[in-house]
């Protein structure tokens, strides 16, 4: 369950870090392992956090140096690297851990040395690649959704496993065979996210129809079991929807652009509130009392109307580095981080208890310079 987070300890806390309820913190992350290059993706397994991207070393927090071939392990209440090192020779999109597998999904063609192209899983426990368990996607794979005996796929690609299915597919979490029942139609572009909630499969990105309807671009829902477009959900959307967060009744979802925006939907694809930035969000995670939204904007807007270079056209809120917080009602909330970067959060998970959350991006400090903290921060 999800620690609540006050407006009080938002003051004088970050994102994320394994403390007793009620202890209050610095607006800076705690010291972990970082690494050279972007990370795309992070994933929890219990306290242990999984990063994906496009590195190639960490630095431990002792200040040794270590390879990682584009997916590492990180103690994420120590900060320790782990010893999890598998090479993989391309770069990675996305991570999930769910049922005692990681899985992981991105440009790679080969994983220890095994043809693997483009999503593969590891044993949790062991942390072997499951050899026998071969989707193989005809391309791009940015979106992974376990979910119970079924693995969900979202990208750019036109088959899996042979099996013709474009953009959103379905495979069996056994031995991965393609699910033929499962036939979604998405069209003119790539499905970014993918989340299970509500009885229904979400999906995001940049694709502008499905089911040959535009009302649905970019968001859009669908039976979890056909594929089946679920027309009772229909947020209007108009712009690269990058990430969305199921939660309670809610979802969230990272509107990327010029000028991006934070969003909330009822489950019927209602608008309930925003926050407008003058940069794109990227990424999204509900944690406790509030919702934490990160990408590439350096100021939160009083309205969503941005510029031709995504300007707040009717005043600034208030200067955010990157990544900021807001309460369920859509409130701005004062934590502020101050993260640098061009590109700054990639993506955003809550710890499975509730307890911290981790940060993956190109950022390299916190606190505007104060805080070394490269691509990898986890805040409590």
């Amino acid at each position: 369950m999800r620690r609540l987070i006050t407006l009080f300890a938002l003051f004088a806390l970050v994102l994320v870090t394994q403390v007793p309820a009620g202890a209050v913190d610095s607006d800076l992350p705690r010291d972990t392992a970082w690494f050279n290059d972007d990370v795309r993706k992070v994933a929890y397994d219990g306290d242990v956090v999984y990063a994906g991207g496009k590195f190639t070393r960490a630095r431990d927090v002792d200040g040794s140096f270590s390879r990682r071939h584009y997916l590492a392990a990180v103690d994420s209440a120590s900060g320790e690297l782990l010893p999890f090192a598998p090479v993989l020779d391309g770069q990675v999109y996305d991570v999930v851990a769910d049922d005692g597998y990681l899985y992981v999904s991105g440009r790679f063609k080969h994983v220890d040395d095994v043809s693997m192209p483009r999503l593969a899983r590891f044993d949790l426990a062991t942390g072997l690649l499951d050899t026998a368990w071969r989707p193989n996607p005809s391309a791009t794979v940015f979106a992974v959704e376990p979910e119970g005996d079924r693995v969900y796929l979202g990208g750019r690609f036109a088959s899996v496993g042979g099996h013709h299915q474009p953009k959103l597919a379905a495979v069996s979490a056994a031995d991965a065979a393609p699910i033929d029942s499962f036939a979604p139609i998405v069209q003119q572009g790539a499905v970014r996210d993918l989340e299970s909630g509500h009885g229904r499969l979400y999906a995001s990105g940049g694709f502008s129809y499905a089911e040959d309807d535009k009302k649905f671009g970019k968001l859009a829902a669908f039976d979890p079991s056909t594929g089946a477009l679920d027309r009772s959900f229909q947020a209007i959307v108009y712009v690269l929807t990058r990430q969305i967060d199921v939660d309670g009744d809610r979802v969230y979802a990272a509107l990327d652009g010029r000028g991006g925006e934070l969003r909330a939907f009822d489950t019927t694809g209602e608008s309930l509130w925003y926050q407008g930035v003058d940069g794109g969000v990227q990424a999204v995670t509900a944690w406790g009392d509030t919702v934490i939204a990160g990408g590439h904007f350096d100021r939160a807007c009083v309205t969503n109307r941005s510029g031709p270079s995504g300007e707040c056209v009717d005043g600034v809120l208030a200067d955010q580095g990157k990544i900021l917080a807001v309460d369920r009602d859509g409130s701005l909330l004062p934590w502020n981080p101050g993260a640098n970067g061009v590109i700054g959060v990639w993506d955003l998970k809550t710890h499975p208890s509730g307890s911290n959350i981790a940060v993956g991006g190109t950022f390299t400090t916190f606190g505007g310079g104060e805080t070394v903290q490269k691509r990898l921060a986890v805040f409590d």
